[in-house]
Formats: structure tokens, sequence, C-alpha cells
């Protein structure tokens, strides 16, 4: 007897110990008796008609595509405050540095075709969801495990060369990478900054760094964040260090389908999902 699609998503957030669902995972089509996957970090109308083709009981993604998961998706980034609280920035501050993220992600979503991969999935009869946060917080408190075993007189470099060593990041075509400060920096206190939606950009690393951390961590970031913070803060010893964004959700997606596979459900990862895990 297979899982049903609530089911598998309930499983997901098991893998960190919440109860409720986040406002950026959903399932879009129900189903039952599920006992075959396609699991990706992208799965969209090509993958859904491949799963469908496939003869897959379940599309399983990794980014939201729609619906709630799309409208809902400015919810999540109130961890961001959070993120940045706990690190001694003032809460005004942090909302303050999350504001126009929330506002361009609450005015994207507004403005998408939130029907259009759902509506594939519904014409197709093809069991569909997504889970979005409880992967990340996963990989999160992975990247936060290393941070916290980095002795004290650790270098940034030292703890960029700590983070190659997941297996994800080390099977990777991407690298680590100190997109701001030098190797030899002291690594000093370092935030986390994953499981919040997105990257917080130049304003909540600005935060991060100005409230007294010394070293941010994202899995990705846009060029002209890394400028303006290299701008900013070229003489004060400060680090931002990208681990990549594919290979850093593969991370919590891989614990997914462990988790689905100890259930007796089969699984086939594409689109990212898959990297570094032992088969």
């Amino acid at each position: 007897m297979g899982l049903t699609t609530e089911e598998i998503l309930q499983i997901s957030l098991d893998l960190v110990g919440w109860d409720e669902t986040p406002a950026d995972s959903t399932v879009y089509v129900p189903g039952e008796d599920i006992e075959t996957a396609l699991v990706g970090i992208d799965l969209e109308s090509p993958e859904i008609k491949l799963a469908h083709d496939e003869g897959y009981d379940l599309a399983l993604a990794h980014h939201p595509t729609g619906m709630s998961a799309r409208l809902d998706f400015p919810a999540v980034l109130d961890k961001q405050v959070e993120f940045m609280t706990d690190h001694g920035v003032p809460e005004d501050v942090a909302e303050d540095a999350v504001a126009d993220l929330k506002s361009r992600m609450d005015h994207g979503g507004h403005s998408s075709n939130y029907r259009h991969d759902p509506s594939v999935a519904e014409l197709l009869d093809q069991p569909y969801l997504n889970t979005h946060l409880a992967p990340d917080e996963y990989g999160r408190r992975v990247f936060r495990d290393v941070a916290d075993e980095m002795g004290a007189d650790a270098t940034a470099g030292d703890f960029v060369d700590a983070l190659a060593e997941i297996p994800e990041l080390d099977a990777a075509e991407t690298d680590v990478l100190l997109r701001v400060g030098d190797p030899d920096n002291d690594l000093g206190e370092v935030a986390v900054h994953h499981a919040a939606g997105t990257n917080g950009g130049a304003s909540v690393a600005r935060a991060y760094f100005d409230h007294g951390v010394d070293t941010v961590l994202y899995i990705h970031v846009g060029a002209g964040d890394t400028a303006d913070l290299r701008a900013e803060f070229a003489n004060e010893d400060k680090n931002l260090v990208v681990t990549g964004h594919i290979a850093s959700d593969a991370i919590g997606m891989n614990a997914v389908v462990d988790a689905l596979e100890d259930h007796g459900v089969e699984c086939t990862t594409i689109s990212g999902c898959g990297i570094g895990r032992d088969d």
C-alpha cells in the first residue's frame, strides 16, 4: 500500500520536526497509493509530462511553481527577520533589511501565472507537490553544524574548506566561494542565512555585518549585491560565503529521498536532486 501526497509532504516536515506546512510548500494535485516518484529541484510542465509519460505515481519538486506556494511565498521571508534578530540585529533594522525583498516577491507572485504548471498536472491527473522550506531547514542545520565545529582561531578559508567536504557540495560542479572577504580573515561569528525563502541580498548581509556578525553564509547571491558589499566592507574583514544553489538544495532534498525510500517509495532523481547522494 503506497503513501498519499499529504503523507509524503509530512515526511519532509518530519525531517526537521515540524507539524505545520510552510507557506512555500503545497500539494498541487493529490494522489494515493504512491509507490514511485520523480524527484527534482525544479519540476515544471515538461517534467510533469515526463513523470506522467514514464508512469511515475508522483512528481515531487523542491521549488514552488504556483498556487498558494507562489502567492503566499512572502510569508516565509519572516524567517529572515528571525535569523537576523537571533544574531543581535535589532528587529526594526531586520524588518527594514528585508522589506524590499518582501515587496518584490509579493508583486512577483501577484503578477505570475500561478495556475500554469499546476493546471498541466491537473489535466494529466498527475499527482504533484513541492516541499521547499523544510528541506532547506535540514540543509541549514547541516551548515550550522559545520560552523559550530570550527575552532576559535578558524579563518574564512578554513570554513570554505570544511563546507566543501559536505558530500553534495563536494560532488557539485560549482565550488564553495568566498564572494566577499579574504581567506585569511578571522571566521568569527557566523550567520547561516538559509531556509528563509531566498537569500537576503546586500541589505540583509549589511545588517549582519553592521551588528557584529563576521561571516554570512548564503547559498546564492546576485552579482550586484556582491559588488555593493565588496565596496562597502573592503577594509572591515567581513566575509560572505556562498555555497552554491543547487548543490545546497540537494542536501535537504536528498534527505527527503532517503526518507521516502525508507517508507517504500522508489525515487528517481533529476534536476539537481541526487547530487552527492549514495545510491
